[in-house]
């Protein structure tokens, strides 16, 4: 339901044709077809309408050089070139070419090169080279930290298994400080809460980014006077890291921030979503069979628990941070989204994959969930624990995050639910049921050629994977294509981002719930039992709350596991291969955020840059620590420089209790040891 005026200011016109250019990722030239719908025909009518958020928000506290500037002033009191610490540009290109391109063994063979000795170059071997690479300026700093996971298992001496497994993690408010404080993206950043409409009497408003959705304004009133929301977008996915042999697995954690326009957030060569984290990932031997699966949850839960812990205080009391305009404010750093496929959604919200992790409680409350859990906990049974399918986690990741509500939290899966769920495994099968194979290719071969849309030569019954781009462009022809093949009553169009296409949504999908029986009288289903049509009916009030759901599409973190997971991998020597990974990924991080500061420096866009997906410095068969990357005797050697502010940094947290094998010189710190008994 549309609130009211009341209390809002007054309605500024925004004439809106198309998002603003990004100065420094430009609008490719090459044909495409968007991947969203809006509203134009009412958009085109009176423009964009905005009430602007009428309480004190986002208070200036002062100004503060930003982190290039004051890079800019290091380099000037220093008499230091912008190159440094290389001699000059050419050098710097050159680095930056080896970085991203060549792994470390054929790095030592070009270096060797009379050629390049002759050239000057201030790098003779690849450990000289990282060394200059090492004293740049990079993201937060890595911390591991060693989890005891006790078992239930008894081994021959009478002992209990257990099992040591690393967290490796980064603080999650810095990395919120580094996204908010970055000068690059200055015009697409926003921190004050607003409502925009498609007419200028306030009647149908427009959802599509994040400060303009409901959460935020809610979440604003709920903060001291003049304090800055940054909503904190979590994803997370387990991926496999090994190719046609093995099972190594990693489990990231990818962090972003709704201030960042979502068109920013969406591209990988903005950098504008960190990794803050690997899961430890494990078989979980030292468990029975039949317990397993809830240690596997609880383990979840307790390293999601170390890992946001900054976001407790700092959600709840704030801290004062640089912004990308200079400003200093107070920046409430708050979970709103969770981005996740529908078996991690479960794992998040503690319930078992047979009911919603949205609905699973009537009043979609935390707090009751909560109170359910302790009462399991301390009574051993509940008749409501059991009726909503939870999960016996007593101590979930959320429950000490302030003005957060996990289940609002969890957003539309587009690429899951949407394009390979309901069109692919039932839309599809169903037209084709009733169509029949040989008519649905002839259509699509069919099909005249038109620039942007993607022409099916062969049809699509001869393909046997698909992926969330294919899905996307039969989606684009496919009503058209099957219209009059199919009885009228079985396609549907649902359209979104205003009030008026998301009532249309609804009444959509209830006219399809109404009619679904069709189906069944054609033979085609025996029943609508499907978790991925049921998760529909959630998505009109994620959109009210959270903005258009092409903000938060699962699509994008598998992208991000190319980058952050499976190049990372490669790149090491396959042991100890997740310590390797995040040395490798600081080294990534510190040749972008020179590469931006360069850009920011010549105030043009960096043609030559080239975002981390084209980093494929791959170790060679055969190759020994010692000469690899990431190689934990190159952190240990310089751990006391690197505890310096700003530079490449990675320390161990050890167990208290328990011997560690790692490496020598690296001090004993504080570990956590987690006991995952079955009681």
């Amino acid at each position: 339901m549309r609130r009211p005026l009341s209390g809002y200011g007054p309605l500024v016109q925004r004439l809106q044709t198309h998002a603003e250019a990004d100065p420094f990722h430009p609008p490719s030239r090459q044909a495409s077809v968007e991947d969203e719908f809006e509203d134009k025909s009412a958009l085109a009518k009176g423009g964009r309408f905005v009430a602007q958020y009428t309480e004190l928000a986002a208070q200036i506290l002062g100004s503060q050089p930003t982190v290039f500037e004051d890079m800019e002033k290091a380099e000037n009191a220093s008499g230091c070139s912008q190159w440094a610490p290389f001699h000059n540009e050419e050098e710097w290109e050159l680095a930056r070419f080896l970085m991203k391109n060549v792994g470390q063994t054929k790095i030592d063979d070009f270096l060797k090169l009379s050629l390049v000795r002759q050239s000057g170059v201030g790098f003779a071997n690849a450990r000289a080279f990282l060394k200059y690479v090492d004293s740049l300026r990079t993201g937060p700093a890595w911390t591991c930290e060693m989890i005891d996971v006790v078992g239930d298992v008894v081994a021959e001496d009478g002992s209990t298994r257990w099992e040591q497994l690393e967290l490796w993690r980064r603080d999650p408010v810095e990395c919120v400080m580094e996204l908010i404080g970055n000068p690059a993206f200055r015009d697409a950043m926003a921190y004050v809460p607003e409502r925009a409409y498609a007419d200028s009497e306030g009647k149908n408003r427009i959802y599509d980014e994040m400060w303009t959705a409901d959460w935020w304004w809610d979440v604003q009133g709920k903060l001291p006077a003049g304090a800055t929301v940054a909503p904190v977008i979590l994803s997370s996915d387990k991926t496999s890291l090994s190719v046609f042999s093995g099972d190594k697995k990693a489990w990231p954690v990818y962090l972003t921030i709704g201030n960042i326009s979502k068109d920013i957030r969406r591209q990988v060569s903005s950098h504008a979503t960190i990794l803050i984290g690997y899961l430890p990932v494990s078989k979980l031997e030292c468990f029975e069979k039949k317990t397993r699966s809830l240690a596997g949850y609880r383990l979840f839960h307790h390293a999601m628990s170390l890992l946001l812990r900054p976001l407790v205080d700092a959600g709840r009391n704030g801290k004062v941070m640089v912004c990308a305009d200079g400003c200093l404010r107070r920046v409430h750093p708050i979970l709103a989204a969770y981005v996740a496929d529908f078996p991690e959604q479960c794992l998040v919200a503690c319930n078992k994959e047979s009911r919603c992790p949205r609905c699973l409680v009537q009043s979609n409350n935390m707090a009751d969930t909560l109170k359910t859990l302790h009462r399991k906990h301390r009574n051993g049974r509940s008749r409501k624990f059991d009726d909503e399918g939870l999960r016996a986690v007593y101590e979930p990741f959320w429950k000490d995050l302030p003005f957060t509500n996990i289940f609002a939290c969890i957003t539309p899966d587009i690429l899951h639910q949407l394009h390979k769920g309901v069109f692919h495994d039932h839309l599809l099968q169903w037209c084709v049921n009733i169509v029949g194979e040989k008519e649905v290719d002839a259509r699509f071969r069919a099909m005249s050629r038109y620039p942007g849309l993607r022409h099916f030569g062969k049809g699509i019954s001869t393909v046997s994977q698909w992926t969330g781009t294919e899905h996307k462009e039969m989606q684009r022809v496919f009503v058209g294509l099957l219209s009059g093949a199919v009885d009228d009553r079985v396609l549907v169009v649902c359209q979104q981002h205003t009030d008026s296409s998301l009532k249309a949504m609804e009444d959509n999908l209830k006219t399809f719930h109404d009619d679904k029986h069709v189906l069944i009288d054609l033979r085609i289903r025996e029943d609508f039992n499907v978790p991925k049509i049921h998760s529909l009916r959630h998505y009109m009030s994620s959109i009210r709350a959270l903005g258009s759901a092409d903000g938060y599409n699962t699509e994008y973190p598998e992208r991000l596991h190319i980058d952050y997971a499976k190049d990372a991998y490669r790149a090491s020597n396959k042991r100890d291969y997740v310590e390797q990974m995040a040395l490798w990924l600081q080294r990534q991080e510190a040749i972008h955020h020179k590469s931006a500061y360069l850009a920011w420096r010549r105030g043009s866009v960096d043609d030559n840059s080239s975002d981390l997906h084209e980093a494929s410095s791959v170790s060679e068969p055969g190759e020994q620590p010692g000469n690899t990357q990431g190689q934990p005797g190159d952190v240990a050697s310089s751990t006391a420089a690197q505890q310096l502010s700003g530079k490449l940094s990675i320390y161990w947290r050890r167990p208290c209790s328990k011997q560690s094998t790692r490496p020598a010189g690296q001090g004993p710190l504080q570990g956590h040891k987690i006991l995952l008994t079955l009681d």
